[in-house]
């Protein structure tokens, strides 16, 4: 089942912001925010929060599972708004906020995507530009987040999509939030899209240690969540076709085609099909590229 809708998903679960920048509260006798969003989502986030009857003092933390701007743009105004709040992310993600030309580039595309949105650049007093978060904790393989009541997280790390990637898993509710780790179900017929933006080889190993969890449900930061059996399905099936793309991309890449003309004709595909809208031709060419490099002579299967 795809739920593209936010709203409480569970007793443990509430799907925040819209099915384009998805971000999750994970309850137990604490709460956890999964996902550091974008700036132009926060007053929604803000509303539903008082919809839903959250007790804001209960929420302990939120974690960034990585630094791009579509995954990050919101934590300056949380940080400011609940200062008692743990701030956590990967030490990649760290490092990424501590280079000035990074954090520049996220703040230009987080204020883009809210002009475009016509949201106001304050809320509840509140500048809602970016600026580096400073992490309170730094997350690593194996981390775990206790929130009580049975509910907790442990961290792996997952890259391939960006460096600084990693991936929450709640064990006792087989939930999995992989951000964009795992390929988005982002095509306008339930198909998936691989963003392997880093290394698709990597991200193929890192989308093999998924597979191997038992899942019951994947959160993701675009387009919604898959729930029930139709999760694990979706996992093998994303781990099929990123096992077909770098097969075929090794192949042409082999019969002499032409980097750019392959890389303009996947976007071409993704742009023509896809529900999503939010990440532009530019960024997508990008990607692509940095894919086919990635696999040109390094990937052995």
């Amino acid at each position: 089942m795809m739920v593209q809708e936010p709203g409480p998903i569970s007793e443990h679960l509430i799907f925040l912001g819209d099915n384009r920048i998805c971000m999750y509260l994970l309850m137990g006798e604490r709460h956890l925010l999964l996902g550091g969003g974008m700036s132009h989502a926060v007053p929604e986030i803000e509303e539903q929060l008082d919809r839903f009857d959250i007790d804001r003092s209960r929420i302990m933390g939120l974690v960034i599972l990585h630094s791009h701007f579509d995954h990050c743009g919101a934590v300056p105004y949380f940080e400011k708004a609940y200062p008692q709040w743990e701030i956590m992310g990967s030490k990649g993600a760290e490092k990424i906020f501590g280079m000035e030309k990074a954090v520049k580039s996220i703040a230009r595309l987080d204020k883009a995507t809210r002009e475009r949105y016509g949201v106001d650049g304050r809320f509840q007093d509140i500048s809602l530009n970016f600026h580096a978060p400073a992490l309170t904790r730094t997350l690593k393989e194996g981390d775990r987040i206790d929130l009580g009541s049975g509910v907790e997280v442990s961290i792996l790390e997952t890259p391939g999509h960006s460096k600084c990637s990693i991936t929450a898993y709640s064990p006792g509710l087989n939930l999995l939030f992989p951000s964009d780790a795992a390929p988005l179900p982002v095509l306008e017929n339930g198909g998936f899209v691989v963003m392997a933006n880093d290394s698709l080889p990597t991200y193929l190993q890192s989308l093999a240690r998924m597979a191997d969890l038992t899942v019951d449900g994947i959160c993701y930061e675009h387009c919604g969540a898959i729930l029930g059996p139709a999760a694990q399905t979706a996992l093998e099936e994303s781990l099929k076709l990123t096992k077909e793309k770098i097969d075929f991309y090794r192949q042409a890449l082999a019969s002499g085609v032409d980097k750019r003309e392959l890389a303009h004709s996947e976007v071409k595909k993704i742009l023509d099909n896809s529900r999503f809208g939010l990440i532009t031709e530019e960024i997508l060419m990008q990607v692509c590229l940095s894919m086919l490099e990635s696999v040109d002579g390094s990937y052995c299967p």
